[in-house]
């Protein structure tokens, strides 16, 4: 079976800041990253904060683009210029940490779970406010938030109208960045049941990037240890957990697991 997501020895840098006026040193951020993700599959990435993890997040989504290797989705080059505005921006979406500065604080929940089915789809309005109503029930939401803003909710729903607009349109992929680190701890379990649920339902092909071990035992099938810019282990299936070899990966899990 082919890969939804490859990347291919992905390299990605950044110049120094505070250097002189033509001071070109760089700091390597995203050291030879190969990984495949397939169909279905929940995919954890877990570093520590400053790892690099952040930034190949960005890299597979488009947001930045590598200094070498190759980054495919659907067995296309997402970073060629041509392909940039194609339909496969229709099928690659995320949920990010900060909830707030991801949506308009001037645009209502339904504004907000509609910007992408504005771009992407051609619906009436009937057809656009049956499809957000429907939205807002698979996140846990009910109609009184259609037209509420962002500040007369709390952040676990924001967090949810924030997942809402990443199915809109129903993508092939998402990617979850730290999507529940900032959240309470009872909310946390909440949000993570909803996208349990989610991943069954609509079944979502997912990465989630984390520094907490926990969510990934709980949503993802396999997971991949991130340590300056490079993945140093792999675990697959996540039955294996407790025997992970490299020093790092040994460590988290002391701290957050107990092995």
């Amino acid at each position: 079976m082919q890969p939804l997501l490859t990347l291919q020895h992905v390299k990605k840098s950044f110049l120094q800041p505070n250097q002189q006026l033509f001071g070109r040193k760089r700091n390597s951020i995203i050291n030879d990253v190969s990984l495949n993700l397939y169909a279905g599959e929940c995919l954890g990435i877990v570093g520590e904060s400053g790892s690099g993890k952040s930034t190949l997040g960005k890299l597979i989504l488009g947001l930045e683009k590598p200094d070498s290797g190759t980054i495919l989705f659907d067995n296309i080059n997402i970073h060629q210029r041509h392909n940039k505005s194609s339909m496969i921006r229709k099928h690659i979406s995320a949920v990010f940490q900060d909830y707030t500065a991801s949506v308009n604080p001037y645009f209502t929940v339904a504004q907000i779970i509609g910007e992408p089915l504005d771009i992407h789809e051609s619906l009436s309005q009937s057809d656009r406010n049956k499809r957000i109503e429907e939205l807002l029930l698979q996140v846990g939401l009910d109609h009184s938030f259609f037209c509420r803003y962002s500040h007369q909710m709390s952040g676990g729903q924001l967090q949810r109208v924030c997942i809402a607009r990443a199915i809109a349109c129903r993508p092939k992929f998402i990617l979850f960045d730290e999507a529940v680190s900032s959240l309470d701890i009872s909310v946390q379990t909440q949000i993570l049941e909803l996208l349990a649920k989610l991943h069954h339902q609509l079944g979502l092909t997912t990465i989630f990037i984390t520094h907490d071990l926990t969510t990934v035992t709980y949503l993802c099938h396999r997971v991949a240890f991130f340590y300056q810019g490079k993945i140093i282990e792999e675990v697959n299936p996540m039955s294996q957990l407790g025997q992970v070899k490299h020093p790092y990966s040994q460590q988290l899990l002391q701290s957050v697991l107990g092995f």
